[in-house]
């Protein structure tokens, strides 16, 4: 894996938190948005937890992208050009 795509997955603890608390929820209420529970969405926003199994929950509560959530802006940008080439 390169280190450029283990630099972005590592990012995601500072996407949710942005993305979190500019949509007004606390940790606890999107965790039941997304049907985990708040310690999930504290190791994930703490960096001790950087590929959660419920990326994908998490992202439809946000109502953002998966692929952005999980590897930032140009992982989303190629999976979203991978979607539509299918």
């Amino acid at each position: 894996m390169s280190s450029d795509y283990k630099s972005a997955e590592a990012r995601i603890a500072k996407r949710l938190r942005e993305i979190r608390t500019a949509k007004g929820l606390t940790q606890t209420q999107l965790a039941s948005l997304a049907g985990t529970n708040q310690t999930v969405i504290q190791k994930i926003e703490n960096g001790a937890s950087v590929r959660p199994r419920c990326i994908a929950d998490l992202a439809h509560a946000l109502e953002v992208n998966p692929a952005w959530l999980a590897w930032g802006e140009p992982y989303a940008f190629s999976a979203a050009l991978s979607n539509e080439n299918s």
